[in-house]
């Protein structure tokens, strides 16, 4: 006689499989929560970042009694030498070491030479941003040159070019593109192309990339709009900007290329990738060998389009206002009301979004 049945134990095929599917099902639906929780980590972090920066300036306009250059090619080294507007503010923030590990070197060459530079501390990159992360020359922060035209010596303008309503070349003849019909730019006068001028009054922005005489002094008294009006300090992606993709030497420490993000450009313009750089920089190579896609007006050597305010971030990227204050900004932005959070001194003062 045979005794009772043993219970089976496990899982038969049908239901592992069943299991398998339904723990499939939660993974893909957790994944994209996931995924924007370490987004939200990283703008949050970025914006951190970009408040260090502000306050770095701030701190220097309080003790200067202007914010630092965009351009620092006249004077005496560290406030010339041709370093940067970001470079000088580390002295104000927590970077002090490292400031004074380059002012000891005597100047950016030495401190290259001697293995200071380049240096990337966290605060020069947004966490979003993994383009070469390893390279130390790039910054994922510029100041804010509003509103400022851009020469078109490389023959490929863009549409919102014309939002410059004229503009003032330095190094060759005026050019005045015609008005858009219908406008849809508040109608500024001509402007120094790039901002390259030390004259304050033909600056919009909060910086200037200024040119062999130096830059622009800008003082907190030069922002009529108010400081909780305008732009500062704004998010940009190196790998879109040629003039910065392929930067060497002191990296963001040096030059005024990190002095030059401008509101002409649409938030989040993109701009087609190349993978070696061209033989002749500023030139636009249209083609479709060098630039991919053959469209002009995103070219990666196109200086008209490469400047603007860009982010990974999702539809939108990240700045900081000259009161300090910190905002995420919808690359949907009205543009006429992007210009005017721009300009500091158009006598329209309109509250970021």
């Amino acid at each position: 006689m045979r005794g009772p049945r043993g219970l089976k134990s496990g899982f038969t095929l049908v239901e592992l499989l069943v299991v398998i599917a339904i723990i499939g099902v939660l993974v893909a639906l957790l994944l994209p929560a996931v995924q924007s929780a370490r987004e939200s980590a990283r703008r949050t972090q970025c914006l951190n970042h970009l408040k260090q920066h502000a306050l770095g300036c701030l701190n220097f306009e309080a003790t200067k009694g202007h914010i630092p250059k965009g351009n620092y090619a006249t004077g005496t080294f560290p406030e010339g030498g041709n370093v940067s507007w970001m470079f000088v503010a580390l002295g104000y923030i927590e970077q002090g070491s490292l400031y004074e590990q380059v002012v000891s070197a005597g100047s950016l060459t030495n401190a290259v030479n001697r293995g200071i530079l380049p240096a990337a501390p966290k605060i020069i990159r947004c966490p979003s941003d993994s383009f070469e992360r390893n390279n130390r020359m790039h910054s994922s922060y510029v100041g804010s040159t509003g509103p400022t035209c851009n020469n078109p010596p490389s023959g490929c303008p863009a549409p919102f070019q014309l939002h410059c309503n004229g503009q003032v070349m330095v190094h060759s003849t005026n050019v005045a593109p015609p008005p858009l019909d219908p406008p849809t730019h508040p109608g500024y006068e001509a402007s120094v192309t790039h901002g390259s001028t030390p004259v304050t009054a033909d600056t919009r922005g909060m910086f200037a990339r200024g040119d062999a005489r130096g830059a622009a002094l800008i003082r907190l008294a030069n922002v009529t709009d108010g400081t909780s009006n305008t732009l500062f300090i704004g998010e940009t992606l190196p790998e879109h900007c040629e003039f910065m993709r392929y930067n060497t030497g002191p990296g963001w420490t040096g030059g005024n290329h990190i002095a030059q993000g401008q509101t002409i450009q649409p938030i989040n313009w993109q701009i087609d990738r190349m993978t070696n750089p061209p033989a002749a920089f500023g030139s636009c190579l249209c083609d479709g060998t060098t630039n991919p896609s053959g469209d002009k007006a995103r070219c990666i050597m196109n200086w008209a389009v490469t400047w603007g305010f860009k982010s990974n971030h999702p539809g939108g990227a990240n700045f900081a206002l000259v009161d300090g204050s910190l905002r995420f900004i919808n690359q949907n932005i009205d543009h006429r009301t992007y210009q005017y959070l721009g300009c500091r001194d158009d006598g329209v003062a309109v509250s970021a979004p």
